[in-house]
């Protein structure tokens, strides 16, 4: 009976003692002040299109007065908010520590694919599909679209990014082809660019084999890039790629090579 109710009674003790730590820990933190911002960038097998230094530097230069500042004044959602408005990046979360360090946790987006339009401004296509915006310090070397594509202007990515405003649909269009390439491991290899011409034809340019590719418009993508791809492992040993300058794969279950 006794050794029961010393247990109880080291239990109530324990449980008082943790909450007056716990207590006192809320206490202390809510007189402390922040003291620096600790960012903390997922590692992935994929290149990031930014950095560790340049999402602080940017927290920074647009809230210059959070170092120093009370922590019960530091509004972490706004924080959170504000960086993931960064379209190279996804998943913020931030958080405080008892050092009085925001410390800030993401995923660099990954780039599907790399566009000039017709401006020749470039942006990156990434998971979603999303715009982000290039950086002059990371770049990454991925598959490139370029031709006749619609400029967007700096308010209407906003607006796109805000989902105000669909993405235009050579842009949609673009990334389902470019992904459709990614997936598969033999195309990822063979395809090096994607050309829009001005009646909205693509023409792909391959790593190897002939100069152009006749892909036409963006329909039955799958199917063409299937056919694609068998006829260069079918062929690899039967057609002499010195002879001929083009394919063409815009039509139905057929294949027309050009002569040089």
């Amino acid at each position: 009976m006794i050794k029961k109710i010393l247990n109880r009674v080291i239990w109530i003790l324990v449980f008082i003692t943790t909450m007056g730590l716990v207590v006192w820990a809320n206490i202390e933190r809510s007189n402390s002040h922040c003291t620096d911002i600790e960012v903390k960038l997922k590692e992935t097998n994929y290149p990031a299109l930014t950095s560790k230094e340049a999402i602080k530097t940017d927290i920074l230069e647009s809230m210059p007065a959070l170092i120093g500042q009370s922590v019960k004044n530091i509004e972490l959602d706004e924080l959170e908010y504000h960086v993931s408005k960064n379209s190279r990046l996804s998943d913020v979360k931030a958080y405080l520590n008892l050092n009085g360090i925001i410390n800030i946790k993401t995923i660099p987006r990954k780039a599907v694919l790399r566009i000039f339009d017709k401006k020749s401004n470039n942006i990156y296509l990434g998971e979603g599909p999303i715009i982000m915006n290039s950086s002059i310090d990371h770049t990454q070397r991925i598959l490139v679209a370029s031709g006749y594509i619609s400029h967007l202007n700096n308010d209407e990515r906003k607006r796109v990014l805000n989902k105000q405003m669909e993405l235009p649909k050579i842009y949609s269009d673009l990334y389902q082809l470019a992904t459709l390439i990614h997936e598969d491991e033999f195309l990822d290899a063979l395809i090096d660019q994607i050309y829009v011409t001005k009646n909205q034809n693509y023409n792909l340019t391959p790593k190897v084999g002939v100069r152009k590719i006749h892909f036409g418009r963006a329909e039955n993508m799958k199917e063409k890039l299937m056919n694609l791809k068998a006829f260069y492992i079918n062929g690899k040993d039967k057609v002499d790629w010195q002879k001929y300058k083009s394919i063409n794969i815009k039509y139905r279950n057929q294949i027309v090579c050009s002569k040089k």
